[in-house]
Parts: C-alpha cells; sequence; structure tokens
C-alpha cells in the first residue's frame, strides 16, 4: 500500500441536542458557536518521517466539548508538546528573518475498527483506531459520541462525516485520531499534540477543511532539508491544489541548526543530526476553504540551499546574495559547483 501522509481537522461541536451542519463543521446546537479562524502547524522532515505538531485556537459562545477526527495512514505516536513549540518558532521566525513572496499561478474479515490507543494527555482526550469497514465505522462513531453523552444523532446528519471517512479509506488511508477537548467561553490556544509517523512525502489535510468551508487561514512552518518553491514543478504541485483567485504564499528560507531546534520539538536529533542541512520555511494561505486537494508533495528533490527574497534598489540591479549566511552560500556553492569556476 502505498503511504501518504494526511493529517485531517475535521472539528465536531457537541451538545445535547440535534446533530446540525453549519459550513461543513458538525455541531449539535445551534446556541453554542465555535470559531476556528486559523489552523497552524509544525512540520519537520527528514524524507522519511514526519513530525507534525499541531495548534489551534478556538472559541466558543458557551463552555462545550469538541472532537476533532483526525486521519492518518500509517499507526501514529501521540505525545504531548512540551513548553510552548509555536512561541519558540516565533522566536527563531523573526530570528532567522523569514520574509514571504506571494505565488503566481477495502473490505477486511479483521473487526471494522480497532483501538490502538485510549489515553488522556494533558488536556487530550486522544482514541486512535484502525479502519477496517467503513460500514462498521458508522455505528462506531455512534457508540462513540453515545458515550461521551451525545444521545439524539440524526444519521443523515453524519453523512458527510462518512463520506470523508470513506473516501480517505479507499486510499488507503485507514488510521484515525479522536481528539477530544474541553472549549471555554474565551479565545483558548490548546495544547499542542505531537504526531510522528513514517512518510516519504510532505503532507498537510487541506481539501477536508472545506467540510468546514468559509474563509480561514492555515500556516505551517516547515522544517526541512531544504527549500520549497525553487524547482518550478514542485511549485506548480502547489499552486495547483488552491483556488485560483486565492494564491498561497511561501517565505524566504534560512538555514536552522539542531541546537535550535531543540526547545520547539524536544526529539529533534532523532529526525536531524548535526551533519543535516536544515531549513526553516513558512507556507501560509489565507482564503476561502475551497481546496482541490490535499499538500502531498514528493520533496526527494527538494532543494538543499536557501531561497532569499530579491531586493531592488533604485540604479541597481536585484540582488539578494549578501543576504546569505556563510553557511547558505556553502551549501548555495555546493549545489552549484559550476558557479566556483566563474
Amino acid at each position: 500500500m502505498k503511504k501518504i501522509l494526511f493529517a485531517i481537522y475535521l472539528l465536531i461541536l457537541f451538545c445535547p441536542a440535534i446533530l446540525m451542519a453549519d459550513k461543513g463543521l458538525f455541531w449539535w446546537t445551534m446556541d453554542a458557536e465555535l470559531t476556528q479562524d486559523s489552523q497552524k502547524a509544525i512540520i519537520l522532515h527528514n524524507f522519511k518521517e514526519e513530525v507534525l505538531i499541531l495548534g489551534t485556537e478556538l472559541k466558543a459562545n458557551k463552555d462545550t466539548g469538541v472532537l476533532e477526527f483526525i486521519p492518518f495512514p500509517s499507526e501514529p505516536e501521540v505525545s504531548l508538546a512540551k513548553g510552548n513549540p509555536f512561541e519558540e518558532i516565533n522566536k527563531l521566525l523573526q530570528k532567522k528573518r523569514i520574509e514571504f513572496a506571494v505565488f503566481t499561478k477495502g473490505s477486511s474479515s479483521a473487526e471494522p475498527v480497532e483501538i490502538r490507543l485510549s489515553q488522556k494527555i494533558g488536556l487530550h482526550d486522544v482514541t486512535v483506531i484502525k479502519i477496517n469497514d467503513i460500514n462498521g465505522f458508522n455505528k462506531w462513531v455512534i457508540d462513540f459520541l453515545d458515550k461521551k453523552g451525545i444521545k439524539k444523532i440524526e444519521l443523515k446528519a453524519l453523512k458527510n462525516f462518512s463520506d470523508v471517512a470513506e473516501d480517505y479509506i479507499k486510499r488507503g488511508i485507514q488510521y484515525f485520531v479522536f481528539d477530544y477537548v474541553e472549549v471555554k467561553n474565551a479565545p483558548r490556544f490548546i495544547e499542542p499534540l505531537i504526531y510522528r509517523f513514517k512518510t516519504d512525502k510532505l503532507y498537510y489535510p487541506l481539501k477536508t477543511s472545506n467540510i468546514i468551508g468559509g474563509v480561514g487561514s492555515v500556516e505551517l512552518v516547515l522544517i526541512l532539508p531544504g527549500t520549497l518553491g525553487i524547482n518550478k514543478d514542485e511549485m506548480m504541485e502547489i499552486l495547483k491544489i488552491f483556488p485560483y483567485y486565492f494564491r498561497p504564499e511561501l517565505s524566504s528560507s534560512s538555514k536552522v541548526y539542531l541546537r535550535e531546534l531543540k526547545p520547539i520539538y524536544e526529539k529533534a536529533e532523532e529526525i536531524f543530526n548535526e551533519k543535516s542541512k536544515i531549513y526553516l520555511q513558512m507556507l501560509r494561505y489565507r482564503g476561502k476553504y475551497e481546496f482541490k486537494d490535499d499538500l502531498n508533495l514528493d520533496i526527494s528533490k527538494i532543494a538543499p540551499y536557501a531561497r532569499k527574497i530579491e531586493r531592488f534598489y533604485y540604479g541597481y540591479e536585484p540582488h539578494f546574495l549578501d543576504e546569505f549566511t556563510l553557511d547558505e552560500l556553502s551549501d548555495y556553492f555546493e549545489a552549484h559547483p559550476e558557479l566556483k569556476k566563474k
């Protein structure tokens, strides 16, 4: 089975009433409103394995519970992030002067649902499952919600939810995480969870956000063995995912070092080593949740050097090499040995 990294945010707001759908977001009552203005993620990737740190700021007009539904193609390790990785990554982004440039254009004899993990992790009530049969999964979801105190559920309202799960099961994605947290009547940044799993592609879920609908933002901090956007084919693969009238932005990149990643992910040395070329970059999007596909990118040929934003000065040619560090220049010329001869 071809392994494709997938991590989806499908938020389910529940209160003891009838399940309803609004903007593709499921909840049980109209007197409780949930907002999710942005999705934030930190992704570390080494060509073989990905670490995904997810953070979401949620607000509700009354105390309630939120269930996040996150599918994976292989069984993830789940742990609670220590410290504040998003605060630390913001410091690193400023230190490295990251800047933006706008883009231009099956069935099984096994149990229907296997529970692989059920654990309380900080504020999160986490359940990791493997789905072998979508029909059995539908019944399992109803039982799962029933145990959470959700008794009145209209089966028709679960159709979109089931269709999404079925779509990914058909593509070989069988592992899902249910993450239940309490949301208070105030903006609250839920302590991040870390998901670590095997994959050879860079992936972040986008298409499933269409269920939520509306307008929002996605901010991905990328920590990779190189830089996105230098390869034109790579850029086109990214661009075709997004709505035509809402373009994503890809930032410059800067070299970072293992010691700088420790405050963000304490096991960074298990992903990279002291000799690794590690680059920090951001991909961000603001617009309608009308994605054509998920981010599922082959990064095997990623450029192993920095990308800088060109500077224009009156009377001078555009230039940017003076913004490279010595280490970044070394990586650049290593990738372009022909330039050393000039």
